[in-house]
């Protein structure tokens, strides 16, 4: 899945294993910025230990619970049949679906794209409405509502069907690198738009269901949608082993994950722009991407945090980030209250949308992991 500063290559590259080994003596682990939960489903697969995943964002907790929220696997190729053969029922019965197949992506023209929006702009449903003939294909968001319908009823397998569709839909998106912003149908991105589009949801549904359904807690655990800051004054406590990767942007992350976040929640109020984006008070905002106040923010939270008594791992860039906060800050900043120890590893940061032309669309830098003992006293 496409991610501002995911953490999959990290964990293959020592922090999974501090992780675990941090937890072990834990009485639960909290992932305070879960993103896509890849920090999550590690400890809890790897340890008996409770994950409580936490992120402003309604998709993060959806990814993070269809894996943490159960102790078994999951039949995940007859789920997915089952869902996808009630989905395909709904889609044959849409009015507009004889004219979205009418589209051949592979002979796509711009007027075609043009085409396309008209016919999603007469649809009412979801994913069609707001973002066919944009991010999706007519096909890919028929289909995607089709499959928001036939989501099973019942937990566990809805939770591992919505982060099914979720992260399909990621493998799914033209747009270059996140959901910021669609391909416009120039002469240069038509090419990224016809291969977008040529990806069959379903097909893609299918491979990516059992991947998750496969993977599962030692110990059930719980996500919920909160404010880091909010979370750790009233759940942080001795017994914890606490995760923090916070933003290193000045970006919002929800203008890029808007399109996850309305699939997550299931509806959205009117779009506007070329990001075809909700209205702003439906987009979660973190003061951690405000330049104003993230250093605040940090020193709030590590002071929350070392009061509590709880042990901390965090991770960060070591350069000065757009955010106005440098890992080695934090540094200073922790060890007013935290003895800490630090590695560093090097890492690759999405520059959010750069397109490997004008901008690289990922730059190498040093990422810092410091692994924080609470002081026994100041």
């Amino acid at each position: 899945m496409k991610y501002m500063g995911s953490k999959r290559w990290m964990l293959s590259n020592g922090l999974g294993r501090l992780l675990v080994q941090h937890a072990e003596s834990s009485e639960r682990f909290i992932d305070l910025f879960s993103g896509t939960a890849a920090v999550s489903w590690h400890v809890a697969q790897h340890t008996n230990v409770p994950v409580l995943a936490v992120d402003l964002q309604t998709y993060s907790s959806v990814l993070a619970r269809s894996v943490i929220g159960r102790t078994q696997p999951l039949d995940g190729p007859q789920i997915a049949e089952e869902w996808i053969a009630e989905a395909n029922e709904f889609r044959l019965r849409d009015d507009l679906w004889l004219e979205a197949c009418e589209f051949d992506p592979q002979l796509l023209s711009a007027e075609d794209v043009f085409s396309a929006r008209k016919l999603c702009s007469r649809s009412t449903d979801l994913v069609t409405g707001a973002y066919g003939g944009y991010y999706f294909s007519p096909k890919q968001a028929m289909s995607a509502d089709a499959l928001i319908k036939a989501l099973p009823k019942l937990e566990p397998t809805r939770s591992a069907c919505l982060a099914t569709l979720i992260w399909s839909l990621t493998r799914c998106v033209a747009a270059p690198g996140h959901t910021a912003q669609p391909f416009q149908p120039t002469e240069s991105a038509l090419p990224f738009i016809r291969d977008s589009w040529s990806k069959d949801l379903f097909f893609v549904c299918r491979n990516v269901l059992p991947e998750i359904a496969n993977q599962f807690a030692g110990v059930a655990g719980l996500a919920i949608v909160g404010d880091a800051v909010t979370v750790a004054s009233s759940e942080a406590g001795s017994g914890d082993l606490v995760f923090l990767d916070p933003p290193y942007s000045a970006a919002q992350y929800s203008r890029f994950y808007h399109v996850l976040e309305t699939v997550a929640r299931g509806s959205c109020g009117p779009v506007s722009g070329n990001g075809r984006y909700p209205p702003a008070d439906e987009r979660p905002k973190s003061s951690f991407s405000l330049v104003t106040q993230a250093n605040r923010e940090m020193t709030e939270l590590l002071s929350l945090l070392g009061r509590s008594g709880c042990r901390v791992i965090m991770t960060f860039p070591q350069h000065g980030c757009s955010n106005g906060i440098a890992g080695e800050n934090l540094i200073t900043i922790a060890r007013e209250w935290f003895a800490v120890d630090v590695t560093s590893v090097r890492s690759k940061h999405s520059t959010l949308g750069g397109n490997n032309t004008g901008r690289a669309s990922r730059q190498t830098g040093v990422e810092l992991i410091m692994s924080m003992r609470p002081k026994r006293s100041r």
